[in-house]
């Protein structure tokens, strides 16, 4: 998060920046944590400690949190982004993988680990190789199996029956490629985020910050001047 968040920052000042380890995760225990429900809990928690209203951004897994955050607490937001998300309904829509821009002589040098996540890339070159190499494999090497093992028997946060709506100006991202989420999931939120503006990028899979950083960014930026009142 910290790769693909930061360089929206880069000409973007008077935020304060919390990369949350979720538990099981990272530097997080896992301990006691046997459901999404927990997450959503912990971070909940967490997020109380701020004492003012907070921006939340989620990217995959994390935007699941993210949006039962919005949606069951009373913690006062003044933006949310949710960035891929959705994919974790069986009825969920999602195209087959397709590489639309590949680098096959990159390819035949990486890992094997890097190479099998590689490979899911709608965009390949040599620097998302890197990328993968540096933050990814570290990432995952320091996720704790038996909470994700927990977690994924009970893997949906429970939300109200009756879906409310999320007032703050928010962003919703997909990538039209993205075979692990899809995109379909993230446009059925559209009434519940009347402030949001939804996109869904071309060229582009689950790792969209990577694929098309500009236009990520240009995004972000936008919601954060929405978000901060300072859009002109």
């Amino acid at each position: 998060m910290i790769d693909a968040i930061e360089p929206v920052f880069l000409e973007t000042d008077g935020w304060e920046r919390v990369y949350v380890d979720l538990p099981g995760h990272g530097r997080s225990s896992g301990a006691g944590i046997n459901s999404q429900d927990d997450v959503v809990a912990s971070i909940t928690e967490f997020a109380r400690t701020f004492e003012r209203p907070i921006s939340l951004i989620g990217e995959s897994r994390g935007s699941l949190i993210a949006h039962a955050i919005a949606q069951v607490s009373d913690i006062p937001l003044s933006g949310v982004c949710l960035i891929v998300p959705g994919g974790d309904d069986p009825d969920s829509i999602k195209p087959l993988h397709q590489t639309l821009v590949p680098d096959s002589e990159i390819a035949k040098g990486l890992d094997p680990a890097v190479l099998q996540r590689f490979k899911r890339l709608v965009v390949q070159n040599a620097e998302l190789a890197e990328k993968i190499a540096q933050n990814k494999i570290p990432a995952a090497a320091m996720a704790d199996a038996e909470t994700a093992s927990r977690i994924s028997e009970n893997f949906h946060p429970t939300l109200p029956t009756a879906p409310g709506t999320v007032p703050c100006p928010s962003l919703i991202i997909s990538g039209r490629q993205d075979a692990i989420a899809g995109w379909s999931d993230a446009i059925s939120l559209s009434r519940q985020y009347p402030r949001a503006t939804f996109a869904v990028l071309d060229e582009s899979g689950h790792s969209l910050s990577w694929e098309r950083p500009e236009v990520f960014t240009a995004l972000v930026r936008d919601w954060l001047a929405r978000t901060s009142g300072n859009i002109s």
